[in-house]
């Protein structure tokens, strides 16, 4: 009988025991939290894009042609060009960003050579806008030429606010006229209504009488006072050698 009893108490004592380890590490092990399906996704933040660049801001050079104005960046290409026979309003706007200020602006008579003209200044840089009044308002309503333009150039120092101002061979208002004076190709106009001249293009014009004629436009140099410089670059110009017109 007391060995009965004495077994009684090991079952019990053995169930205990394993009603204790099931409660302890029996159980499964609790499952990790699943991720926030909806939490956004981590993104990263945009590079800036660079603001574009106007390309009138590159120009470092005006280079004044028989038919056109060039504005030309560092590398010499051409950023943009205009026309004397283009509209003159985008000019002004044009040069305006490329000198970073207003013009000044001076109002001309006309003469028998030339209609009145309004003088856009930049420093050294002067666009003379022709206008077709009084007596030469026959033409306002014509197409413009080169000998009746929208507009002129002269340049009267080797540079404005930083721009170079030249001729497409390199020549500046204030170089030396003896050094003008030996360049190669230099043509100079027997009448003297122009002054000497390297650029130059041939176009026909049709004169008051109905008769066509070939005529030279150039951009000429015009001497200084006591000749030892060049005092002017202008364009264009028309090269009458037979007379002036």
């Amino acid at each position: 009988m007391p060995r009965i009893h004495r077994a009684g108490a090991l079952t019990a004592l053995a169930l205990a025991l394993a009603w204790a380890l099931t409660g302890c590490f029996g159980g499964s092990p609790a499952a990790a939290p699943a991720p926030d399906a909806e939490a956004p996704a981590a993104t990263a933040e945009p590079t800036p894009s660079a603001a574009p660049v106007d390309p009138l801001t590159t120009v470092t050079a005006i280079v004044a042609r028989p038919e056109s104005l060039e504005l030309r960046d560092a590398s010499d290409a051409v950023v943009a060009e205009f026309g004397y026979l283009d509209d003159v309003d985008q000019a002004i706007d044009s040069l305006t960003v490329v000198f970073g200020a207003d013009p000044t602006a001076e109002d001309h008579p006309g003469s028998s050579h030339f209609s009145p003209s309004t003088a856009h200044r930049w420093g050294a840089f002067e666009l003379w806008e022709r206008r077709y009044v009084d007596r030469w308002a026959e033409f306002a309503g014509q197409e413009r030429t080169l000998y009746k333009p929208s507009f002129g150039v002269i340049f009267t120092g080797p540079n404005s606010a930083g721009v170079a101002l030249a001729t497409e061979q390199g020549v500046v208002a204030g170089a030396s006229w003896a050094e003008l004076s030996a360049m190669p190709g230099l043509q100079i106009n027997p009448s003297g209504c122009s002054g000497p001249y390297l650029d130059y293009t041939t176009h026909e014009e049709t004169w008051p009488d109905g008769t066509v004629h070939e005529q030279r436009f150039g951009v000429d140099f015009v001497v200084n006072g006591d000749g030892s410089s060049i005092a002017r670059v202008r364009a264009p110009l028309p090269i009458h050698e037979d007379g002036c017109a």
